[in-house]
């Protein structure tokens, strides 16, 4: 995974609005060593919000290749990116159609 950056972190970390947060079973028993809590009890339904954000910031800057701590991942904001315009190559089915269509005329 490369060698973990060394000094400052960043003020804030950039997730899309649509995240789904990704991670490997090591950055799990990570964040678990970290909390004392389960992924469950972190990300899980009815969890904190606020542990569930810290919880994306602290792997989204494991992912960064920083080595945060629970705490210092606290203090790293978020900013939530918009999600990029559909992809008209991907063979999805359009949201958009124009208004003849959708009226017969």
């Amino acid at each position: 995974m490369g060698t973990p950056e060394v000094g400052p972190l960043p003020e804030a970390v950039s997730i899309g609005a649509g995240l789904t947060p990704r991670f490997t079973p090591n950055q799990i028993r990570a964040l678990k060593a970290q909390t004392g809590k389960s992924m469950e009890e972190i990300l899980g339904e009815g969890a904190d919000d606020a542990d569930r954000l810290q919880a994306i910031v602290w792997l989204r800057l494991h992912k960064l290749g920083h080595r945060a701590s629970w705490d210092q991942a606290g203090d790293v904001a978020v900013e939530i990116e918009d999600d990029p315009e559909p992809d008209p190559t991907n063979g999805a089915p359009s949201n958009s159609r124009p208004p003849s269509a959708a009226s017969g005329a």
